[in-house]
């Protein structure tokens, strides 16, 4: 999964619009009931993960 250090910080580099578009899809999938099994930790790792690409994306544009 992204959640692997190194992975993440391949795909922020290359893509952080892709790294922020799966970490929304995650959490959008368990707003919605559809993945229900996930901690508290996993949940709150995803919202920086997405916070985060958000701050690389504004970085890019600017």
């Amino acid at each position: 999964m992204f959640l692997d250090e190194q992975v993440q910080q391949f795909i922020q580099d290359k893509n952080p619009w892709a790294l922020r578009d799966m970490a929304e899809r995650l959490l959008e999938a368990n707003q919605r009931g559809m993945w229900n099994d996930v901690s508290n930790e996993m949940l709150d790792s995803l919202k920086a993960i997405v916070n985060e690409a958000e701050g690389e994306i504004e970085n890019l544009n600017y």
